[in-house]
């Protein structure tokens, strides 16, 4: 027999809890999980599936795309959700769970829009120029966002941050990235100074009285993602318009990508390293060229010098031909 919709139902949690506590998933990819899970389980009841089966999964995959009219991007994290949720059925030895034909289940084809188009540096200067570093919540606000442009963080791990991530004497941070993976990147030029202001701001501003988390809300709790995410779309608005439809937090570590190839040449190794990736793939996404890059690229290639010459022996040629039919 195929899994009835209530055994389906009743094991997300406990898949959640072993997600977090044996697998060591990050929390914030947890909830996307239980998110998705629980939307796959309304679709089931309200349809009045019975057994999931290889046509309820399509029928399912087929409601997000007309009904709900999602993107191929979120179907996919959705197909993938409900996999990896099976997966731990068939380990459980949850009846029917083997049958569910999930290998064979098919990803939405995701269109190419071309690179992903960032900010340039007069742009990253004019949204840092509009952060107000005289209050305490606006120098967290700046902070926040220094560590994500200058050190290509995601908004989770500055969130995950915590105060003995931070070692002034070694000048290293400790970075907690997705899937529990840790790396350690330097901290460079001004990061360490103003890191020790922060601690400063952090003490005398925030209710720090046994918090571990390196950025704090008024109320003394670790700053919300979302909280995060907003402050800084009001710092857009004010900041605004860009040349970029939607700059976001994320916009940051793209732009630290791009910016440290055009403008210090980081090899891509080195890139990849910084960025926490464990594919190359990953890693070049962020990087395109710019127009600065191409006609750069353009203006030095040695066409420029030979046809320039061939062009200049043309034009004196016609002039000499002009002078001599007016004599």
């Amino acid at each position: 027999m195929y899994l009835s919709t209530t055994d389906f139902s009743q094991h997300i949690d406990a898949f959640c809890v072993w997600q977090v506590e044996v697998t060591n998933h990050r929390q914030s990819g947890v909830d996307a999980t239980l998110i998705d899970l629980h939307l796959c389980e309304r679709f089931l009841i309200e349809s009045d599936v019975v057994v999931l089966d290889g046509p309820a999964l399509l029928a399912f995959i087929t409601w997000l795309r007309v009904e709900r009219d999602n993107e191929p991007v979120s179907v996919n994290r959705k197909i993938s959700s409900v996999k990896t949720y099976l997966r731990f059925l068939r380990f459980m030895q949850i009846n029917g769970a083997e049958r569910v034909p999930t290998r064979e289940l098919p990803r939405i084809n995701v269109s190419w829009r071309g690179p992903v188009q960032t900010l340039s540096t007069e742009e990253v200067r004019r949204l840092f120029d509009g952060i107000d570093r005289t209050s305490a919540n606006g120098f967290r606000d700046f902070m926040i966002c220094s560590l994500m442009y200058r050190l290509g963080l995601r908004v989770g791990e500055v969130h995950a941050l915590d105060v003995d991530d931070i070692d002034l004497d070694e000048l290293i941070i400790t970075v907690h990235g997705k899937g529990g993976k840790q790396r350690i990147l330097p901290l460079v030029s001004d990061l360490p100074a103003l890191l020790r202001d922060w601690f400063v701001v952090r003490a005398s501003s925030f209710r720090t009285r046994g918090k571990e988390a390196l950025f704090l809300s008024q109320k003394g709790s670790r700053i919300a993602i979302r909280t995060m995410e907003e402050n800084f779309q009001k710092l857009v608005q004010h900041t605004g318009p860009y040349t970029i439809e939607h700059v976001t937090p994320h916009t940051l570590r793209h732009a630290f990508a791009t910016h440290a190839v055009e403008e210090s040449d980081c090899n891509m190794v080195t890139l990849k390293a910084v960025m926490g990736h464990a594919r190359f793939t990953s890693t070049e996404i962020y990087i395109h060229p710019s127009r600065k890059t191409l006609r750069k690229a353009v203006n030095n290639h040695p066409a420029g010098e030979i046809l320039a010459d061939l062009v200049g022996l043309e034009i004196l040629s016609k002039q000499q031909k002009w002078k001599h039919r007016a004599a």
